[in-house]
């Protein structure tokens, strides 16, 4: 069962839910397993994907809806179809009473955007993420935490994190632990995501060059991305590659964050830095810790988000002196924790130390990858990254 499976339950008796996510992240399982426990207590469900011609056909035609023959439907990969919330919007003011809808997509399903048929009101809308420590060990959504400081959770099996490490927190790769398979997933997920999905959300033409870029990116994270310096290595404009980088981030190939501003406008002016879904395909040891990391932060905050714990993002801090943290977790834009990674055990960073205190003394987090770690110092604490984040989802 993932951990998204309550909240997905308690959401279907009340609106229809979207839930995306990366390929092969698990939305199928999770949706069919849904469908699976409504056959259980006797109800009548129905799988349609819309990459299959005959479910696409029941899709349009809608036979099975006059009258009415199911109790419940699964909707997989709708968004491919260019009229998906036309679609979803109609079935909703028809049928809402007597159907439960659960729609999956591979890509945001950006639902609330100006222009087109709005579902807002009609739709709850979940994101699924790769396994993590914590769904790896309870299992169970945990709401923000009320001490940073404190935070931790049960024991972790020492040989969960150099797993996730190595092979990602992607369902197949993980549970089957090969090198040869996961370089072969890798591969082929990198080429899906860029010859066809990419082609059926966008109007892009240069797939190849995409790809180029696609495998540029892992060298890219964890600093500052330059836009500039990626158009002059693939030498296209600058609104070509940023419109590239925005469809990458629309199928959840990676994602950035934006540095924390008080002033929220002015963020969006910085560079921002770039992480990838796929952590394990990072060479460095340091960027794909600190992946690993800006992973499992977002994996919690988009879960509040989306269940309704309050307005919560993930941003980086770096001040005029270049004195810089990796991760501020801010609620309504106001910082509630500093995050700093770390592979070695040592003595906090100073930049974490003096940007914390300008900041009013926000509660200051060192993450290591050494096993084992755990100590608090004047507001400071240094712990074992698999330590802190199993307190986590």
């Amino acid at each position: 069962m993932r951990y998204l499976t309550p909240t997905l339950e308690q959401f279907a008796a009340e609106k229809f839910v979207l839930v995306s996510g990366p390929r092969q992240v698990g939305k199928t399982t999770l949706a069919k397993a849904w469908s699976a426990a409504h056959e259980q207590a006797g109800r009548r469900t129905l799988y349609l994907n819309w990459d299959v011609a005959e479910d696409r056909e029941a899709i349009l035609r809608r036979p099975w809806l006059e009258p009415l023959r199911i109790d419940a439907l699964v909707a997989d990969e709708l968004h491919k179809y260019v009229r998906w919330k036309s679609w979803l919007k109609g079935l909703y003011d028809q049928q809402r009473q007597r159907l439960e809808v659960v729609v999956t997509g591979s890509a945001r399903l950006d639902v609330f955007q100006r222009g087109g048929e709005s579902l807002f009101g009609r739709v709850e809308a979940l994101r699924l993420h790769p396994f993590s420590v914590g769904e790896l060990t309870h299992g169970r959504l945990v709401a923000p935490p009320r001490d940073w400081l404190t935070l931790a959770g049960p024991s972790v099996d020492a040989s969960l994190w150099p797993q996730l490490e190595r092979r990602s927190g992607f369902p197949e790769p993980f549970l089957r632990d090969d090198p040869l398979q996961h370089r072969r997933w890798s591969a082929r997920r990198r080429q899906l995501l860029v010859h066809e999905e990419l082609r059926e959300i966008s109007q892009i033409k240069e797939l190849s060059l995409v790809e180029h870029l696609a495998m540029l990116l892992p060298r890219r994270v964890g600093a500052p991305l330059s836009v500039n310096a990626l158009r002059e290595e693939l030498q296209v404009a600058h609104d070509t590659v940023s419109s590239w980088l925005a469809a990458l981030e629309r199928l959840y190939f990676c994602f950035r964050i934006a540095p924390y501003q008080r002033r929220i406008t002015r963020s969006l002016t910085k560079e921002q830095k770039l992480y990838l879904w796929d952590w394990s395909a990072i060479e460095d040891d340091g960027a794909r810790f600190e992946n690993m990391v800006a992973s499992h932060l977002l994996k919690s905050i988009h879960a509040w988000n989306d269940i309704g714990y309050g307005e919560f993002d993930l941003k980086y801090l770096r001040d005029k002196q270049k004195n810089e943290v990796d991760f501020v977790v801010t609620e309504r834009n106001k910082p509630i924790v500093l995050v700093e990674c770390k592979l070695a055990d040592e003595a906090p960073s100073p930049s974490l130390l003096k940007l914390g205190a300008q900041l009013g003394n926000v509660p200051q987090v060192q993450l290591v990858r050494t096993a084992g770690v755990d100590r608090t110092k004047a507001g400071t604490r240094v712990v074992s990254a698999e330590r802190f984040l199993a307190g986590l989802i």
